[in-house]
């Protein structure tokens, strides 16, 4: 047979590359599997420009020294081909792209040495290739053994390759598959859903439809791509971590001569196998063309022959591909490319499926609402035509706010030179997730002198009709709302205060339909002149934003910055702080929760009047160059130019403590800016203030194509959405009904000796929707005991209480002792024994429910029996009801030790339990920093680890995170600590003991004459529940005996679980 060139038509439409650097964006799976003597042209995908991951092959590894079994094309040989070698210079029109090595391995592995050994052999050989990394496929029963998982396992430890595995949705549901996929799918950068291939293809002559998206009555749900995804996310593996593989063409049978085409259905069987068969075969068949709206496929009947295929288009495939992006799966795969008419001969243009998914993707945005009040600003003076606003995440932003109108004397207003285009480039974008899309503000007046603002709302006629004219406009555009903003001069006097108040009146009066949403924006000036009518702008603006960003100019004879968080002894006006405005006007009686604060994506440069790049210099208040004539071309303007200055080491950068902020020296230029830090401090202040919002100007500024890090578009932004809670009110639980809680709120209690003052009977019970009691042993033989009498004792002194309990529920807090060979014996021999002395136990106390607390005994050699002791267990809970007359209830316990949760549970499992409690704390029980530590980037964190359990597949509201309230004292020795509740603290510190907030860790900071002091503020645990509400968690943790329960502190006794359902700043 002689050697087959494929020629490939040249494409005139040139693509442009489209560099996919959000990491929430969608991936593309493309693949190239040249057959044996075939030669890959290399310019086959040259246009197909969302490539992510390019595949070569199906290459055999079946020898156990690891080495591909190639064809004869793949690489060099007699017939001259190098295919591999082509494929390689795909790079050059694809250079983000991974190029992987597509491999299947058909023969079992005999054991896990076998298969660590290939494993090893690949690996190397990949390598040599100058691969990125692997696309593993299993054809047979591998994922029944082990040995799969260590194969993966030790392809995995090189941290440098790329490993995808792909498995197809026939064998999904086969033995072992799921738990094994749970084991890979923490080894591996995605897990590949191919969906040509179905369980009922076990039968080759079973007529099947190619990638069914729905059930359709005939097709089990098993089979559709619907319901395999659902099974996998069941079992914890979320679409996040999963590709969706679509196939180019489709199957064709032969069917009967008995039977009718038009009424054959999936699963019965044809004459003879089925074929598949690539799209420009499938284009030309002739017959009667049918649609199926549910697996979303065109069937084609001519005479006996059936067909069911991938139509590439808008409305067939193409609702396959927004489905999976709408459900926001990892992305899409289209196999492979020499099946989807790589030369046009269908009559449209060549790899027509390819092309669909790049449009799809390119109009894609990964769509989630913002959870809290959030103003961006874009300046159409400003922002370049390039702006890539595509990767601005949709939650990033709750407004968007642009100044539209100009202000101008004879014609009212106009249009701001380059506003339309900059709206219709936002509009565009909206559409993309118009559900979650945010508001449109358009702005009047921001960069207007008073005098224009003074002529033109002085007249009653001419401020009536700006009114009604600013209405009109913004009816008759796609905005939601109008920004009233006299900021760049301020008012002088109260004649522009009632007038302003005017203004405002004619513009509700006008917007007759009620539609316009009116924001107000003020400058500081005009506030300190009290120039506001603060009663009014209660009553009538949404949104009130304060341009805390323009605290400072260049224009002042002195060095400062422009949104300081507090006031330096250095600063020349101690008014101009973010505290000093805020408290200004809640002290006018403004609500907090419509006050927006303010800052700023751009910097601020100075020239100082010397050269002093040390940070020992006072950096506010220094003597600084002002001057019209002062060129600012070398000034730096962006986050971008700060990362550029700071790697080049031209500028070194300065921390300014109580202002939290930083600021650059670069020879005698003094820059003054935000970074991530100062953004995230900002954001946590103003939750606690229960400010209602925050605002960032010139959002163009932030990095929005990730230059500094090459990874994360718009940081300052991102810092803002991450650390920004939003106040919204708890509501108390009524803990006389038996009901599911939206919000649990669990008392820990110690059963220890060095709590003697603790009483059982203060406890508040009705602050608690259960009451966990730690904490009794499963011993050997199967038996629960604890550790001794005095414990047993409250245990029934508790008892006694449970009448004061009302419906609370009372957990046993249950230890599985302290090896794994200890747990082994338990439940390998005694298993049915401990079952029934839980039960015993919880008779007898009178417990309502069980806390697994088994973390550190559990191991690959036991985790099996631990599932199924889990399960046999949650299965007698639910068999009848707990004493208190509620359901039972069985909860388990980790901490951050436990790291990949789904290699040794069961995630699935965890999510039928009544919630999973995360214990931050270290060996002191103190909580571990909530947030990124910048100081100390190797200490874990609250959120690091919340983030790892959502992405294993545990459902968010199982989740509720311990909160400790113990703080320590600092030792005599380097890094000692000593443990203090909330009372011992207020003894040794004292009741007035002044505290300095860390917005990373969320503790108080307090010096004293033995040493500092460190303990968690009322004020950290109200913004910590705000986080998990924000993030809708299940509920918080509480050791109530390191809660003030004496009132020692002059706040009443537990004044933290107290806290919980009450603040004051909550409306």
């Amino acid at each position: 047979m002689g050697i087959k060139t494929l020629i490939w038509l040249s494409i005139l439409v040139v693509g442009i590359y489209c560099e996919i650097s959000d990491e929430d964006a969608p991936v593309h799976y493309c693949f190239v599997n040249p057959p044996p003597k075939t030669r890959l042209s290399p310019n086959l995908l040259q246009n197909i420009t969302t490539c992510t991951h390019l595949v070569y092959g199906s290459i055999p590894i079946d020898r156990d020294t690891g080495y591909p079994q190639y064809s004869v094309s793949d690489v060099e040989s007699g017939y001259d081909i190098d295919n591999i070698r082509t494929f390689m210079r795909l790079r050059k029109y694809h250079p983000n792209a991974k190029l992987l090595m597509g491999v299947v391995r058909t023969k079992p592995f005999e054991d896990a040495a076998t298969s660590v050994k290939v494993a090893n052999g690949l690996r190397s050989h990949v390598k040599s290739k100058r691969f990125d990394g692997l696309f593993v496929t299993f054809n047979g029963i591998h994922l029944e053994y082990r040995a799969s998982t260590s194969f993966l396992e030790t392809i995995s430890k090189d941290k440098k390759m790329s490993l995808t595995f792909g498995v197809t949705g026939r064998r999904v549901f086969a033995f072992d598959a799921l738990r094994r996929l749970q084991e890979i799918n923490d080894l591996v950068e995605y897990i590949y859903l191919d969906m040509g291939e179905l369980p009922s293809n076990e039968e080759l002559a079973r007529v099947t439809h190619i990638n069914p998206l729905f059930y359709n009555g005939s097709i089990p749900f098993e089979e559709t791509i619907q319901g395999t995804v659902e099974e996998l996310s069941k079992e914890g593996i979320l679409p996040s971590r999963i590709v969706v593989g679509l196939t180019a063409g489709g199957w064709k049978f032969e069917i009967k001569e008995t039977q009718d085409p038009l009424k054959i259905s999936h699963g019965q069987y044809a004459e003879n196998n089925g074929k598949r068969v690539s799209y420009q075969d499938a284009c030309r068949a002739r017959g009667a063309v049918i649609y199926d709206w549910q697996t979303m496929n065109e069937i084609t009947v001519y005479r006996q022959t059936w067909m069911s295929v991938n139509l590439p288009t808008i409305k067939a495939m193409g609702e396959k591909m927004k489905w999976i992006l709408g459900q926001k799966f990892a992305g899409i795969g289209i196999s492979h490319a020499l099946f989807d008419d790589p030369r046009g001969d269908c009559g449209t243009d060549p790899l027509p499926a390819h092309r669909l998914v790049m449009e799809l993707i390119r109009n894609t945005i990964p769509a989630n609402p913002a959870k809290c009040t959030r103003l961006c600003y874009l300046d159409p003076e400003e922002v370049e035509e390039t702006f890539p606003i595509d990767n601005l995440k949709s939650d990033y932003c709750s407004h968007i706010v642009v100044p539209y109108f100009a202000l101008d004397l004879s014609d009212k207003m106009i249009e701001e030179d380059k506003a339309e285009d900059l709206v219709k480039k936002i509009d565009d974008w909206r559409s993309k997730i118009v559900e979650v899309a945010p508001r449109l503000i358009l702005s009047v007046g921001s960069k207007q002198a008073s005098t224009i603002w003074q002529f033109l709302l002085g007249n009653d006629f001419h401020r009536k009709e700006l009114a009604e004219g600013l209405v009109k406009a913004i009816n008759s555009t796609n905005a939601d709302g109008l920004e009233i903003s006299w900021t760049s001069q301020p008012m002088v006097s109260d004649f522009d205060k009632k007038n302003l108040k005017s203004f405002i009146n004619d513009i509700v009066a006008a917007d007759t339909a009620k539609m316009v949403e009116i924001v107000v924006a003020t400058s500081q000036q005009s506030a300190y002149s009290d120039f506001y009518d603060y009663e009014h702008l209660n009553k009538t603006a949404s949104l009130i934003v304060l341009h805390s960003h323009r605290l400072h100019s260049d224009s002042l004879p002195f060095t400062g910055h422009p949104s300081p968080l507090r006031a330096t002894s250095s600063m020349t006006n101690q008014k101009m702080s973010w505290e000093s405005l805020l408290s200004h006007w809640v002290e006018k009686r403004v609500l907090p929760s419509k006050l927006v604060l303010s800052l700023s994506a751009s910097t601020l440069s100075m020239q100082s009047l010397a050269d002093v790049r040390s940070s020992a210099a006072t950096p506010f208040g220094q003597s600084a160059f002002v001057s019209m004539l002062r060129s600012k071309k070398g000034d730096i303007h962006s986050q971008q130019e700060i990362c550029e200055s700071l790697k080049s080491g031209t500028g070194v950068t300065h921390w300014v403590d109580g202002a939290e902020v930083p600021y650059l020296r670069r020879y005698d230029q003094m820059v003054a800016y935000e970074n991530t830090r100062s953004a995230h401090i900002k954001a946590v202040w103003a939750s606690m203030e229960g400010v209602g919002g925050l605002a960032l100007h010139n959002m163009h500024q932030d990095d929005p194509s990730a230059v500094c890090d090459n990874r994360t578009a718009f940081p300052i932004l991102n810092a803002l959405s991450r650390a920004q809670v939003c106040q919204t009110c708890l509501k108390q639980h009524d803990f006389k009904k038996c009901e599911q809680h939206d919000f649990v709120v669990s008392c820990n209690f110690e059963l220890k000796r060095s709590t003697p003052v603790f009483k059982t009977d203060i406890v508040p019970y009705e602050r608690c929707t259960e009451v966990v009691v730690e904490q009794a042993t499963l011993t050997l033989g199967g038996n629960v005991n604890f550790n001794d009498v005095q414990q047993e004792q409250v245990v029934k002194n508790l008892t006694s209480l449970r009448s004061k309990m009302v419906k609370c529920g009372m957990v046993l807090s249950l230890s599985c002792g302290d090896s794994e060979k200890y747990l082994n014996s338990i439940l390998g021999d005694n298993m049915t024994f401990a079952i029934g002395n839980v039960m015993n136990i919880m008779e007898k106390y009178k417990f309502s429910g069980v806390q697994l607390d088994c973390e550190k005994v559990i191991r690959r050699g036991n985790h099996i029996y631990f599932n199924t002791f889990v399960k046999k267990l949650a299965q007698k809970f639910e068999s009848g009801k707990a004493s208190n007359g509620c359901n039972r209830t069985l909860s388990a316990r980790f901490s951050h030790y436990t790291q990949k949760p789904s290699t040794y549970y069961s995630v699935s499992l965890l999510n039928r339990l009544s919630h999973i409690a995360l214990r931050m704390t270290d060996k002191h029980s103190v909580d571990l920093p909530f947030f990124f530590n910048h100081t100390k980037p190797e200490f874990p964190s609250t959120e690091k680890f919340v983030n790892i359990w959502k992405n294993v597949g545990l459902k968010p509201d199982k989740l509720v995170l311990e909160l400790s309230p113990f703080g320590w004292q600092t030792g005599k020795k380097v890094g000692e600590k000593k443990k203090m509740t909330q009372g011992v603290n207020c003894v040794t510190a004292g009741n007035r003991a002044v505290y300095e907030h860390d917005y990373e860790t969320l503790t108080g900071m307090t010096k004293h004459e033995n040493g500092t002091i460190n303990m968690p503020m009322i004020e950290d645990f109200r913004y910590k529940i705000g986080y998990i509400q924000r993030e809708q968690l299940g509920g918080i943790a509480l050791n109530v005996n390191g809660d003030d329960y004496t009132g020692i502190c002059g706040r009443g006794s537990f004044p933290i679980l107290k806290s919980v359902y009450s603040s004051h700043k909550c409306r």
